[in-house]
């Protein structure tokens, strides 16, 4: 059994090459596709049921074994985004083994415009008017579904909210020329709020090695007061990295796969102007993984303890998708702090939900404002303390000399002193 389990999962991680990657990555991303082909297709849920097993054991080998950051401590971010991708594969995957009917791919229209829960234009968007999607046109269609998160263009996406944009209708060359330029403030911003929370302590959080944010040498207020300064900062560049990440795909399956800037809306909708966390988190903050919450998460708790559950249990899943990836820092993923911030949301939203009840009234305006910054900031201090204690606040993500604000700093005196 030792020798079995050592066969399919190494003792330590091993490194990124040809080999490692056919061995380790290649079965959980080919079975993943085949099962983005089965979910389109009807009469195939035992097919799909039985396969779930294999992509999830090839996802757990996948996500223990590789190693992305080549053993270079301050690389080891990498390996979080490998197993935030891995853990998110098998999430997916499980949500299609039990979806009820078979994912459907509309024929989007060219030139639409965003607004709101809708697309809208001048000529709708139709749905494949077919009963059964061909073998072929589902391998074709599997190509997006497998890096679509939100659905845009899939019939299961029904109740997403678009964040309003008129970037749908620029031509492709606009688009591209407006992305890059989002890209490389978004790379200049990243590069900023992380080196400035870093610099609060290079030699603890701000390192490599690790630290907490909470200094207990300093009085209670001015301790608390730094530590929400970095936390913010933090939230900040978690914002800027998840921006610059998608503008980068934004570009590149727009320029080499031809898809049309209608299928890239943004991606935030202003989640510093919430005011309340439902709106934060219900469509605010970015709604990538709003399929695999709802499905894995919310769907099945929603059945046994009603709305209560369906909001703890989308935050539950949330909570071991960002527990895993700080776990595969190897510096130990804090999972009471990390399940612990996510659950304070989730009780946040019931009280939200109590208040509207009680008194007939939404959280709103100022105060809403007020309340949902106060509650997510408060909370994210200790979550941010996990990221300053593993390493990943003190990751350097550019070469020091190739910083995008040290590029910035050199083209300026180059061209003004």
């Amino acid at each position: 059994m030792a020798s079995l389990s050592r066969l399919l999962v190494p003792q330590e991680r091993v490194s990124l090459s040809v080999s490692t990657l056919s061995t380790f990555f290649l079965p959980a991303f080919v079975s993943y596709l085949a099962m983005g082909v089965l979910v389109q297709r009807k009469r195939t849920a035992t097919i799909r049921f039985a396969l779930l097993p294999v992509i999830l054991l090839c996802a757990y080998r996948a996500g223990s074994s590789l190693d992305f950051s080549f053993g270079i401590p301050n690389y080891r971010f990498l390996n979080q985004g490998l197993v935030l991708s891995i853990f998110t594969l098998s999430m997916r995957s499980t949500a299609w083994a039990f979806a009820t009917k078979p994912y459907k791919r509309m024929t989007l229209q060219p030139n639409k415009n965003f607004h709101g829960d809708t697309m809208s234009g001048s000529t709708s968007n139709q749905f494949t008017n077919i009963e059964n999607t061909p073998l072929y046109t589902a391998i074709w269609n599997v190509w997006d579904l497998s890096v679509n998160l939100r659905g845009i263009g899939w019939d299961w996406a029904e109740g997403l909210r678009i964040p309003e944009s008129s970037l749908g209708t620029k031509s492709t060359l606009e688009f591209l020329l407006i992305t890059l330029a989002k890209l490389l403030f978004y790379a200049l911003a990243f590069d900023a709020t992380s080196g400035a929370a870093r610099d609060f302590s290079p030699e603890t959080f701000g390192s490599i090695e690790g630290g907490t944010i909470f200094d207990s040498s300093l009085p209670p207020l001015s301790r608390y007061t730094r530590s929400t300064i970095i936390t913010i900062l933090s939230g900040w560049t978690a914002y800027f990295v998840i921006e610059l990440v998608y503008q980068i795909h934004a570009i590149e399956f727009v320029l080499l796969f031809r898809q049309a800037p209608s299928q890239w809306p943004p991606l935030f909708d202003a989640p510093w102007l919430s005011t309340s966390l439902t709106s934060f988190w219900g469509h605010k903050w970015h709604q990538l993984f709003r399929e695999c919450f709802i499905s894995v998460g919310a769907r099945p708790l929603s059945y046994l303890l009603g709305r209560t559950g369906g909001v703890v249990g989308a935050f539950l899943i949330s909570g071991a998708l960002h527990y895993l990836g700080l776990k595969a820092m190897e510096r130990g993923g804090h999972p009471v702090v990390v399940f612990g911030f996510f659950i304070m949301q989730a009780i946040g939203l019931i009280l939200e939900g109590i208040w509207k009840k009680r008194t007939g009234l939404r959280v709103d305006g100022f105060l809403g404002l007020l309340w949902t910054w106060l509650w997510v900031v408060f909370w994210a201090n200790f979550m941010v303390d996990a990221w300053g204690r593993v390493g990943l606040v003190g990751s350097k993500f550019f070469p020091d000399d190739y910083r995008p604000t040290v590029l910035l700093v050199h083209l300026l005196e180059y061209y003004f002193m």
